[in-house]
């Protein structure tokens, strides 16, 4: 191998994670599951079989049930018994009316337990008790033998409010398979309706993954002071979908990105499932974030010992009116059907262009060179690049005329930009450094 092969070879190594390896990723949960959603192949598992509180994620089970035995279109009267339970909340007020459909939205988007009571209250006939029972044997029936619950939001019941990793995740792959479950998940933004209000709320979700990790289409977060931070979080990408769950994390968007990270480098060739809806989410033009204090027990206004999902703040869009509008980031890159366009400049009058294609978790394509300095201006190369995490892309470029250049980019609201460095063994000045941007397309 030639010096300038060495070289770029141990910079790469100091500038890439373990992650670009098949290395088990480490992680912070206390118990964590990683499957392949399509044949429910294990792919990392750590106390998989423990159990543990499920916090909020039994919302999951109380949405899928939902779908199963009731009418979307119906309409839903708010009573009082719901409105003020503890932790996080929709903030739903006695007499309000809107359809089952908006209310499990509302549910999933910020984790209301005022609305989950109220679901499993409409769906059971007028019984959260019948509904519950209903959570039980659909848990059952698919195999989730550690897992019972005895609510239909998540709040801790020491004695028969429990589950597992392992069925967390079993239970999550079958509610994809209910049509429609994607739909209340997928999306960065609900927009409900409240009948006899007269008016509409955009409620953001609460899963920070949705529209910051490439391919995230779901599903649930979960805080209680027993569970710890929970999260069960979807992707797909070229077809595959995983599902991975972490349970009392102190970092859980880390360790559910190091986690599907690690399955999408070990499944990204198998063949593609049609079964799960991946709307992205759409931008809300107009509006801008506000804050409105989570309604609970406590004598602060905020839970104690209850879910915590949102009790300090619920994220909500209101009407901006000439007021610095609200809007998402664009995280294209990498989904598993985008390609990247990019340009990248460099010192001693080198710049290229390259065209990039997904194939098995990585970006590869052809790249080509124009350096003003050379008697053959014109050369053309290969490019590869690779997600690193949420937020950065890893590149080499290897060109004909024996140079190389390795890129490291970090993403923004357009794509991709950050610096790199070519190593030219033709010029005097073998070294030289520049910027490179990448746009998904």
């Amino acid at each position: 191998m030639r010096t300038w092969g060495k070289v770029l070879f141990i910079w790469l190594l100091t500038m890439m994670p373990a992650t670009m390896g098949l290395t088990a990723p480490q992680i912070q949960s206390e118990a964590a599951y990683l499957i392949n959603a399509d044949n429910n192949k294990v792919l990392y598992e750590k106390n998989g079989d423990k159990i543990m509180y499920p916090a909020s994620t039994t919302k999951i089970m109380t949405t899928l049930v939902a779908l199963q035995h009731g009418e979307l279109d119906s309409i839903v009267t708010v009573g009082a018994d719901a409105v003020g339970l503890e932790g996080s909340s929709l903030g739903l007020k006695a007499g309000d009316q809107l359809t089952l459909r908006d209310l499990l939205r509302g549910m999933m988007a910020v984790s209301g337990n005022d609305a989950a009571q109220v679901v499993a209250e409409q769906v059971g006939g007028g019984s959260s008790e019948v509904f519950i029972n209903w959570m039980n044997e659909t848990a059952a029936a698919v195999g989730a033998s550690s897992t019972h619950f005895s609510n239909p939001h998540g709040l801790p019941d020491p004695d028969h409010q429990y589950t597992t990793a392992q069925d967390l995740a079993v239970i999550t792959a079958y509610a994809y398979q209910q049509p429609g479950f994607g739909d209340y998940v997928s999306h960065k933004y609900q927009t409900i309706r409240f009948i006899n209000r007269g008016i509409s709320e955009t409620e953001v979700n609460m899963n920070e993954l949705l529209g910051l990790y490439p391919g995230c289409n779901g599903v649930k977060t979960g805080t209680t002071q027993e569970a710890g931070e929970c999260l069960v979080a979807s992707a797909k990408r070229n077809g595959v979908q995983l599902i991975a769950v972490v349970l009392n994390s102190s970092n859980r968007w880390q360790d559910a990105a190091f986690l599907l990270d690690y399955g999408f480098k070990q499944v990204g060739g198998q063949q593609p499932s049609d079964t799960v809806v991946t709307k992205q989410p759409v931008e809300q033009p107009g509006y801008k974030v506000v804050t409105s204090k989570g309604q609970g027990s406590g004598s602060n206004g905020t839970a104690t010992g209850g879910n915590l999902d949102n009790t300090t703040a619920d994220n909500k869009l209101v009407s901006s009116r000439g007021d610095t509008k609200w809007q998402p980031v664009s995280n294209k890159a990498d989904s598993g059907t985008d390609k990247l366009l990019e340009v990248g400049w460099s010192g001693g009058g080198s710049v290229d262009a390259a065209y990039l294609f997904p194939a098995n978790g990585v970006y590869l394509g052809p790249v080509v060179k124009r350096d003003s300095q050379k008697t053959d201006k014109i050369t053309c190369g290969v490019r590869l690049a690779e997600q690193l995490l949420t937020n950065k892309l890893a590149e080499l470029g290897v060109y004909g005329d024996g140079s190389a250049d390795a890129a490291y980019l970090f993403q923004v609201n357009w794509g991709y930009v950050g610096p790199t460095v070519k190593y030219d063994r033709q010029k005097t000045s073998k070294v030289t450094f520049g910027v490179r941007c990448s746009i998904p397309i």
